[in-house]
Formats: structure tokens, C-alpha cells, sequence
């Protein structure tokens, strides 16, 4: 089960209404965006760059790469996110019964068990908090699965990614190669990040990080990818830069945030982090896709909370081709 996921709009009533812009209305313009962020100095250094130090990157133009797993979240979330909204909302009035979880977790439990055939898994993240200290919890968050769905119309392992973004992603030798058949590299998760209505900030947290001496290798193991589903709209997570602490977050660390602005970020899962407050009165969502290097797999997933002998990571079908180097730009 995965734990993380964060923020952004979809909307609930609206929404029905609302006629959403697909790429495949307009064209694939990724192309476009490419070179409008390596116009922008976005190469595959600076990305790695970035994301180790920083933690985060930003991309102005959107997504700038195609690739099939990104346009199956969004498929998805365009054919259930008002259901998820919906059907979270009708059991509202169980947010709180939690029996000591995070709270939302019955009403997710419910969902999930109700929509299990169509391969969505509802989810409780790190809960919405108050802004003051001693930020105490104020209510859930919820993430919104749909790697079940994912595993059955790729049984074999999901399609390859475009390979600039495998040049920017996995660099080392350690995560491009295939060992005893299997693939280097996993995704986490993928779905879409729920914040209910008039909900606080999301409590500061990493994802998942190394314990018992292994700490982060001088690369990054978790990749996670967020963007924005509707055109215009901008991915506002809240990030400390460098917040590499093992999960661990302090009182300072909330005069260090800082809120990205871009239809796109892509985000080590590993640094400190929160969903932005949703102070809109509708649902506020953002797709996204958690990856897992093989670096990450060996030195810390396995064994991990994440990793209970019932979920599993679905495998990517890419490796590095002999003789192939790697790319130096986007």
C-alpha cells in the first residue's frame, strides 16, 4: 500500500459540467513543452541536480514527456474521480471513527471494498493539520489508487518511459540493468492525491526513507511525479528544500517551506513535504505517479511497512541497451 500522494483540484459538482481539455484533442504538443523547459535550462543534469539537493523540480510547460502511464491516470481519474468525491462525501460523518488510524480510514476502507472491481483503492495519507504549533490533526486526506487497475491491463509490466526521461531518472548502472531476469526499475503507486473541502495544510512528512544505515546513496531512489489534470491549474505542494531528515520534521522546518508553482513537479519522495491547504469548497486533487528504483527496492522498500507480502510493485519494462549512454538533455 502506498503511503503518500498529495494535493490538487478536480471538484465535485462542477465537475460533471466541466468539459476537461485532453491532449489528444489538441495533438501531442509534447514536443512543444520540451523545448519550452530546455529552453528553460531543464536538462536531465539539472534535474538530477535539483531533485537530490533541492528535492523538487518544477516544470512550467506541464509534462513534458509522453508516456502511456500518464495518460491512463488520467483516464481514470477522468472516468472515477467524481465517484471517489462522491461516495467520500455520503460517508462523511465517519471521517472520525478511526478506532486509533488516520482518520478517514473506515470511510476509505468502505470505498475501496465498493469499487474493488474496477481496481480503485482508496487511501489515508498523513491527515491535514493545523497551521499553528502544536499542529494538531484537523481531518483526512485521501489518495485515491488505481494500481490494481494498472496491474491488470499490464500484466506484464507497465510500458517503457520516453527515453530522455529514463536518461534523467535512472543514470546509475545499479537501477538500468536487468538482474536475474527481472526489471530494474517499479511504480509505488499511481492515482490521484484527495484534499475534502476547507481542509488545512497537510502535515509536513516524507514518504519513505532508508533506516538501518542506509542512507540516500548519492542519487535519488524514489521518484514521484504530480501534475495538474485540468489546463491552467498548478501543482502547489509545499516543500522544504533539502529537508533530508529521515522523516523527521521540527519546528523550523515550517518557516522553511516553500510553495511550488507549476502544472508539473516532480518530487524525491524522501524529503520533507505536505500537501497545500484546499480553501475552496470543492475536492481538490492531483494525479500522480510514485516510482521505485531498484537502489531503493534492495536498500529500503523490502522490509519496509510498505512492503506487507500482499502489495506489489508493478514492474516497468525498461532497461538500458548496451552501448547506450545517457542523455544530456530533455
Amino acid at each position: 500500500m502506498t503511503v503518500s500522494e498529495q494535493v490538487v483540484p478536480g471538484g465535485q459538482q462542477n465537475v460533471k459540467k466541466r468539459k476537461i481539455k485532453r491532449k489528444n484533442d489538441v495533438g501531442d504538443n509534447s514536443a512543444e513543452r520540451l523545448a519550452g523547459d530546455c529552453a528553460a535550462g531543464v536538462t536531465s543534469v539539472h534535474v538530477r541536480t535539483e531533485l537530490y539537493t533541492r528535492g523538487f523540480v518544477e516544470f512550467s510547460s506541464g509534462l513534458p514527456w509522453s508516456w502511456e502511464l500518464t495518460t491512463f491516470v488520467e483516464q481514470m481519474y477522468d472516468r472515477y474521480h467524481v465517484e471517489v468525491e462522491e461516495r467520500l462525501t455520503a460517508l462523511q460523518a465517519q471521517w472520525f471513527e478511526n478506532d486509533g488510524d488516520r482518520s478517514g480510514s473506515a470511510a476509505a476502507e468502505r470505498v475501496s471494498k465498493d469499487m474493488e472491481a474496477s481496481g480503485v483503492a482508496v487511501y489515508v495519507p498523513p491527515p491535514s493539520a493545523d497551521e499553528q504549533p502544536p499542529y494538531l490533526e484537523t481531518g483526512p486526506r485521501f489518495y485515491v489508487s488505481v494500481t490494481a487497475a494498472a496491474w491488470k491491463h499490464w500484466p506484464d509490466g507497465a510500458p517503457a518511459p520516453p527515453k530522455d526521461l529514463a536518461a534523467a531518472l535512472w543514470p546509475h548502472e545499479a537501477d538500468g540493468s536487468l538482474v536475474s531476469g527481472t526489471w530494474p526499475n517499479m511504480i509505488r503507486g499511481i492515482g490521484w492525491a484527495l484534499a475534502p473541502p476547507k481542509s488545512d495544510p497537510q502535515t509536513l512528512h516524507a514518504d519513505i526513507w532508508g533506516w538501518q544505515g542506509k542512507p540516500r546513496p548519492g542519487r535519488v531512489r524514489f521518484h514521484h511525479f504530480l501534475w495538474k489534470r485540468v489546463p491552467g491549474e498548478c501543482c502547489t505542494t509545499q516543500v522544504v528544500p533539502g529537508g533530508f531528515t529521515d522523516g523527521q520534521s521540527w519546528a523550523e522546518h515550517y518557516s522553511q517551506l516553500i510553495c511550488a508553482r507549476a502544472p508539473c513537479i516532480l518530487v524525491d519522495n524522501e524529503v520533507l513535504h505536505r500537501g497545500a491547504p484546499n480553501k475552496s469548497d470543492r475536492w481538490v486533487s492531483t494525479c500522480s505517479i510514485e516510482l521505485c528504483t531498484r537502489t531503493g527496492y534492495d536498500e529500503v522498500w523490502k522490509g519496509c511497512g510498505e512492503d506487507d507480502g500482499v502489495y506489489k510493485l508493478l514492474p516497468i519494462r525498461w532497461k538500458r541497451r548496451e552501448g547506450e549512454s545517457e542523455s544530456a538533455q530533455l
